[in-house]
This record gives C-alpha cells, sequence and structure tokens, in this order.
C-alpha cells in the first residue's frame, strides 16, 4: 500500500475560495481505481493549513491518479494561490493494524 501524507499552507481566505475545487478534485479521485483513501481536511488549530491523507493500492495507482484532468486542474487552481508552504510525503508501507 501507497500512502500520501502531507500539509498545505494556503492563505485562509484563499482556502475558503478554494473548497468547490477541492471537493471536485477529492470526488473524482475517490472514485479512481486503486484509490483506498483520498481526503483534505483543515487544522482545527491553524486554519491555514489543510491536511492531506491519502492511501493507493499500488504506486501504479498513484502515477495514473497523477496524470487525470482532475488533478492538472487542481494543480492549475494551486497555482493561482500563494503558497506559503508545500510538505508532501510518500510511504510504502504494509496494511497496519489496529491500534
Amino acid at each position: 500500500m501507497i500512502i500520501v501524507m502531507g500539509k498545505l499552507r494556503i492563505d485562509a481566505a484563499a482556502i475558503e475560495a478554494a473548497l468547490p475545487a477541492a471537493r471536485k478534485v477529492v470526488a473524482a479521485t475517490q472514485a479512481e481505481e486503486g484509490c483506498i483513501q483520498y481526503d483534505y481536511s483543515r487544522d482545527i488549530a491553524d486554519p491555514e493549513i489543510f491536511h492531506i491523507t491519502e492511501r493507493w493500492t499500488s504506486r501504479e495507482a498513484l502515477g495514473e491518479h497523477l496524470k487525470t484532468a482532475h488533478v492538472a486542474e487542481w494543480i492549475a487552481h494551486l497555482s493561482t494561490l500563494t503558497m506559503k508552504e508545500r510538505h508532501i510525503r510518500i510511504y510504502d508501507t504494509d496494511e497496519g493494524e489496529e491500534l
């Protein structure tokens, strides 16, 4: 399984304006083959932070996701915003266990 975790720091007002585009990319991605989880969430302590959580069946599935039109549209939208911070990491892991 592939896990992608990260955060984007964007001006809080810009995040509000980006929510419709974020909802669109999330909905389209969740319907993709190989997507186990794809979520963005606002930080409860810092309104400028979007947390990214993704789980994929394989690197190939993630690679195909990155080629989609909805991801290109989302990246184009993000490029219009002032990004204060972008930190995204990919992890290759097993299925984990209940905690």
